[in-house]
């Protein structure tokens, strides 16, 4: 069954806007195009955060209308999301990075939502405002050799639903997803000057106006990451910074919807951090009357998110922890400058 679009003019050239966040990606850029639909009512848009190599080159010439950001406006994931999101007419929105590759399953997936030859849409289950599939992460060593590789990378079997039935809500998805252009535009668009957390941040605006993630049992992209040892993750989730990247997104993203307005929203929508500083807090009377239930609290916190996310995630809340100190004052709003290059 279908409906009638709304939101979009009628005379929109795009049913499908397909945004591609990158930087130095010449390596993954070829196989990622190879990989995306064309035809009529589809577009790519490649915004290049500054690239020292030839993704420019590779992009244009593989179609897509290329967007350079300047040196002064390169940030952030959100920030490339924020322009490619400014430029795109595209009914739906699908967010890549470049270092991904497309999966046909999703693909086919996505046809479903092609309005018909009157414009009519196929009828989703109310407040639907994105999609999102598995990430296959394909974990890679210094000499290029795949060494690992998990399939539920973002989202665990059990928070993803039956395709047929357009899935099923879900709370969280990762750098890969497919919105709603009148969704993103209507809560504001992401926020090109937070570092981290730029997918919840979104979301939780999102989901604050109604709009609901369905998340779908179907592969949806690869992600090729480098293999990062056990030692080299916690460094990642505690120090202030690692790898040239700066961990304080959750500071900047709390500072950011206290100041612009959504804080309880964001809370409500990534409570895990802030139950964890609960338990701690808690915590803290319990050592004068009895220490050993302060720690049979936050182990049961532990095992709590280990049953129902994966067993390091409390560790990964804890690192959050340390990352909204560290980002309260970090958050300064700025409206990225860029330029359309192909």
């Amino acid at each position: 069954m279908f409906r009638k679009g709304q939101g979009e003019p009628a005379d929109m050239a795009a049913w499908l806007s397909i945004i591609i966040i990158g930087r130095n990606e010449s390596a993954n850029l070829p196989l990622l195009f190879a990989s995306l639909p064309a035809g009529d009512g589809i577009e790519w848009i490649y915004v290049d955060s500054c690239s020292g190599d030839n993704s420019i080159e590779l992009a244009g010439r593989a179609g897509a209308a290329v967007y350079l950001v300047e040196a002064d406006s390169v940030y952030g994931a959100g920030t490339g999301r924020y322009i490619g999101t400014q430029e795109a007419q595209g009914r739906w929105l699908l967010y890549l990075d470049g270092d991904m590759v497309l999966k046909k399953e999703f693909v086919d997936f996505m046809k479903r939502l092609k309005p018909d030859v009157e414009g009519n849409e196929p009828i989703l289950p109310p407040g639907t405002a994105a999609f999102c599939g598995r990430t296959l992460n394909r974990y890679f060593d210094n000499n290029g050799r795949m060494v690992a590789g998990r399939d539920y990378a973002v989202l665990v079997k059990k928070e993803m639903g039956d395709p047929q039935l357009w899935g099923k809500e879900a709370r969280y998805h990762g750098g890969a997803v497919l919105y709603r252009r009148e969704a993103v535009l209507k809560a504001g668009n992401w926020n090109p000057a937070v570092y981290q957390l730029e997918e919840i941040d979104l979301f939780s605006r999102i989901r604050a106006g109604g709009g609901l993630l369905r998340a779908v049992d179907l592969p949806m992209v690869e992600h090729n990451t480098p293999f990062l040892s056990l030692a080299e993750r916690l460094r990642l989730n505690f120090m202030a910074q690692f790898r040239g990247k700066k961990l304080y997104g959750l500071g900047q993203v709390i500072t950011a919807r206290a100041k612009e307005g959504g804080l309880v929203a964001f809370i409500c929508t990534y409570p895990q951090p802030f139950i964890v500083l609960g338990g701690l807090l808690a915590s803290i009377p319990l050592l004068f009357f009895c220490p050993a239930a302060a720690l049979a609290l936050n182990l049961a916190l532990a095992l709590w998110f280990g049953i129902t996310k994966k067993w390091y995630y409390y560790l990964v809340y804890l690192g959050n922890l340390l990352q909204m100190l560290r980002g309260l004052g970090r958050y300064r709003r700025f409206e990225p400058r860029y330029r359309k290059v192909k």
